[in-house]
Parts: structure tokens; C-alpha cells; sequence
């Protein structure tokens, strides 16, 4: 007993694998018989298949998909990146071109010949994909002075050595197969602030998965799938159809941007949803007396009751709903926040959620809604806190599963699930004393080409809101919605609808 004791402590105190040691093995393993150092590009062609995170029925999915075809061309020694894609509809037919160009800190779409700038949440997101593939996380790691090993783990019977170094505004973590010396997965976990679809999550987790490697006529490895997950949920897969490494760098103008696309790109970033301020696409006015529009981005609502003031909606940002409420208490000094209504869960309406929470205002919300939202006030907040991370405090839910009354007199708010196939989770909000509807994210006005108006509204949610306020017998003159358009007559709505 003595001697396996003193084994065992031998065993627990042996020396962690030497982290550059396993990244050197990973290259060799890739690089085989060749020199990843004596390649300077590499051109990809495949096909991927999208899953749109947050844009769905319910917010927990199943996902709505896009699909496409790509061509690539990456540069090894830096991470620029010009993708040609096509996307593929159901029926078979392709879209117009769309040409990707991305450098270290600009990134720029061209479609029909015009090249513009594209927005810092979509920079962010390509870099991750050049950044994390097996040729470039694999030099990331080598060359990093704070590369560490963090533990061994068990994956499909399978031991891996992992990783981890800093990068960017968080960190990359790297698997490496300890029998095969393969990079079989990097994980990136960073918070993503201006991605109003992802921002929400705090310390997000994208983790990319490495399979079906293949040798290339280069000699080197390539997976030729790459499937990646956005905190577990899918967020795309991959699939190459050819890797090809070369000795020859990209051509100079490869991932040239006009300077307009960069003035583009930069006036873009001030508009990110992190840095969004009140007014800056328009100012507040009063729909009604006591009821105020602020309209920007997405509307937010401004409801003044005799002991407070109801707010409709929670999203861009934390900054954004404190804006808000400062318009309120500059046009009613005396009047607290009574409450938020919160009229549906999906992730790019829900960027001052969390602020509401920390705040202590009670919110209404669908009851289906209540258990996804509750998991997003726990989510991790390690890497940027925000103010329910350091508060901790619990949400304050009203579960609306039928008619639900705030306050009383003129102002007085009655809410009404919508339910629906598309509504499935959404509130309405009925001014009775006004014959007024907050229809939610349902009006949709159909617009032509030039961007203007056309007759008639989409369907399908057009539906669902008439279906309701028939279901609820609501004597409705004029409605608005969360989208930034203009209050519109029901009957207008009604006849244009069916």
C-alpha cells in the first residue's frame, strides 16, 4: 500500500505536457512532409449551410437555414480573406454574386460591382473564421507568449491535449488529438459587443469542430468539414470540395478595399449597437397624449400613466434603454419606471434585457418566454461585466398567458398573447380608450426595390395579428408596431392583409 501511495503521488505530480511542444507536434502533423511556412495563400472551394441564431419562431429554435457556394482565397500570413459566394434557394437558382473582402481591420462587400463597407458585428464574425481555421490558430498559438496547457480530456474515447492563449478581447482554446497530434477543435470565447444577436450571451463559446481530413495535392492535411456551434447551438457547417496550398503569395490587389468602402466600414462602426446613443436616427414624439414613440433603430414605446411610466421594449443595448429612460423622466420628472413590456424574445430585441433585470423594473412577458429569458439572466459574464453580473439579481417576471391589465384610466394597457405559427410567443398591447394596437413585431408593410412603400403587408404575421384582435373582439382604429414605420390605419391593414 505504501509503494502504490507513493506512485500515485509521483503520478499527481508530474509535469504538465509542454504546451509548445504540442502545438510543434500539431504542425508536424498537418504539414507532414511539407513546410506550412513555405505557404503564403490558400484557396478554398465548398458549400455551406447557415443556421440564422435568434431570428426563429421560438428562441430556442429550430433554426431557419441559408445556403451557399464559395470560393476562397485566404492569405496564410495574415488574416485577409476574399470569398465569392452564391446564394442557393430552394428552387435551385443562385443570387447575385457577393464578394467578401476582409484585412486585419476592414472588411467590405461588393454585389454588381459596387463595393461597400460592411458593419464591425460582421468583421468580428469573419475574423473568427479565418482566425480559427487549422492554418492560422495553429501559428496564433505558436507564436503566442502566453500560450499555456490547460488540462487532458476525454472526447469520443479519444485523449486531447488543450491549449489555450489569449486572443483578441478573450481567448482561443485548441484540442489537439493526443494519438494523432490533429487540431481536431478550437473554441473562441470572447464576448461579441457589437453583435446585437450575440451580445446578449456575455462570454460566448464559438467552437469550431475539425473532420474528414484529407491529404491535398500539396501533401498537406485538410479538413474538409468544419462544423461550428455558437454556445451548443449550430451555427453553420462547411463543407470543402478542394484545399489548395501554395508557395506564391495572393496577388497585391487581392483584398483591396476602395477608400469609400473604409469611410464606409468606419462610419459604420460608430453605429454599432454598442455604441447606438438615443436619437441618433430620429427623435421622440407623441403618438397619442401621454404615449410616446422613440423611433431610431427599432421604436421603443413611452406609456405615462397616473403612477408611472411603462416602457415597451428592452433591446439594442444597456446604454440605450438608460437613454430611454432618460427621455421619460425628462418629460414626466416625477414619474418612476413602472414596468416593461416585453412583446417577443428574439436575440436582436433583447440588448437592454438584462439592464431591465439589474434595474429591479418589473417586466411583462409571453410565459412561453419565461425559461429562455431567465437562462440569459445567468449567463456568464466573466470576460466584460455588466451590471446584472455584479448586482445578481433575480428577474422580475408577470407571466402573460391571458388578458393582463396595466394600470388604469385613458392610458390604461391591456396585453393579449397573439399566438399564431408565427406569433407563437408575442404580446399585443390594446389602448382601449384610444382603439389603439401595439401589433408587436407584425406590420410589416411590403416595400419595392427603390425601398419605398408598396401596397399590402406580409402575410403571415398580418394574420396572426387580425386572427387575435378578431379572437379578442378588440374595436381597433389605428395600430403600430416595434418596426420603425409609421402608425397605420386598421382598416388599411385589414383590407391589404387578406
Amino acid at each position: 500500500m505504501m509503494i502504490l501511495s507513493i506512485f500515485s503521488v509521483l503520478a499527481l505530480a508530474a509535469p504538465n505536457p509542454n504546451p509548445r511542444a504540442l502545438v510543434d507536434s500539431a504542425i508536424a502533423a498537418v504539414q507532414r512532409s511539407t513546410s506550412l511556412n513555405s505557404f503564403h495563400s490558400l484557396r478554398l472551394v465548398g458549400m455551406q449551410h447557415e443556421f440564422l441564431l435568434g431570428n426563429a419562431e421560438r428562441s430556442e429554435g429550430p433554426w431557419r437555414t441559408s445556403y451557399a457556394q464559395f470560393t476562397e482565397l485566404r492569405d496564410i500570413d495574415s488574416p485577409s480573406l476574399r470569398r465569392a459566394e452564391f446564394g442557393l434557394s430552394p428552387n435551385g437558382t443562385r443570387s447575385a454574386e457577393r464578394v467578401t473582402t476582409l484585412t486585419d481591420s476592414v472588411i467590405a462587400g461588393t454585389v454588381n460591382g459596387r463595393q461597400t463597407g460592411m458593419s464591425h458585428a460582421f468583421f468580428e464574425d469573419m475574423i473568427d473564421r479565418v482566425d480559427g481555421s487549422p492554418e492560422r490558430v495553429l501559428t496564433l498559438a505558436r507564436n503566442s507568449r502566453q500560450l499555456r496547457f490547460e488540462q487532458t480530456l476525454k472526447r469520443f474515447g479519444n485523449s486531447y491535449d488543450v491549449v489555450v492563449f489569449p486572443w483578441r478581447n478573450g481567448r482561443m482554446r485548441l484540442e489537439i488529438n493526443a494519438e494523432t497530434h490533429l487540431p481536431e477543435a478550437v473554441a473562441i470565447v470572447r464576448p461579441y459587443t457589437d453583435n446585437v444577436r450575440w451580445v446578449i450571451f456575455g462570454d460566448v463559446t464559438m467552437r469550431t469542430e475539425f473532420l474528414d481530413w484529407n491529404v491535398m495535392p500539396s501533401g498537406a492535411l485538410w479538413p474538409m468539414q468544419m462544423k461550428t456551434t455558437l454556445n451548443g447551438e449550430p451555427l453553420r457547417d462547411i463543407t470543402y470540395s478542394s484545399a489548395a496550398f501554395s508557395t506564391d503569395a495572393a496577388p497585391p490587389d487581392s483584398f483591396a478595399i476602395s477608400d469609400s468602402a473604409r469611410i464606409q466600414f468606419a462610419a459604420a462602426s460608430k453605429m454599432n449597437f454598442s455604441k447606438f446613443r438615443y436619437g441618433m436616427r430620429g427623435q421622440s414624439s407623441e403618438l397619442a397624449p401621454g404615449i410616446v414613440r422613440v423611433p431610431d433603430q427599432w421604436t421603443q414605446t413611452l406609456v405615462k400613466q397616473s403612477d408611472g411610466v411603462v416602457i415597451f421594449e428592452a433591446h439594442i443595448s444597456a446604454q440605450y434603454l438608460h437613454d430611454v429612460i432618460g427621455e421619460a423622466r425628462r418629460r414626466w420628472p416625477n414619474a418612476p419606471i413602472k414596468a416593461i413590456v416585453m412583446t417577443s424574445d428574439p436575440w436582436a430585441h433583447l440588448g437592454g434585457f438584462r439592464e431591465a433585470i439589474a434595474l429591479g423594473i418589473p417586466i411583462y412577458v409571453s410565459a412561453g418566454s419565461v425559461p429562455f429569458l431567465t437562462s440569459i439572466s445567468k449567463m456568464p459574464y466573466t470576460l466584460a461585466p455588466d451590471s446584472l453580473s455584479k448586482s445578481k439579481r433575480a428577474p422580475k417576471f408577470v407571466p402573460v398567458s391571458q388578458k393582463t391589465v396595466i394600470g388604469s384610466g385613458e392610458n390604461r394597457i391591456e396585453l393579449y398573447p397573439v399566438r399564431g405559427s408565427y406569433a407563437e410567443r408575442m404580446l399585443m398591447a390594446y389602448f382601449p380608450d384610444k382603439k389603439l394596437l401595439y401589433g408587436a413585431d407584425l406590420v410589416f408593410p411590403n416595400r419595392g426595390t427603390d425601398g419605398k412603400f408598396t401596397k399590402g403587408f406580409f402575410p403571415t404575421p398580418a394574420l396572426d395579428l387580425t386572427r387575435a384582435v378578431g379572437r379578442e373582439k378588440l374595436a381597433v382604429d389605428a395600430v403600430f408596431c416595434v418596426q420603425n414605420y409609421p402608425a397605420f390605419a386598421w382598416s388599411a391593414f385589414t383590407e391589404q392583409s387578406s
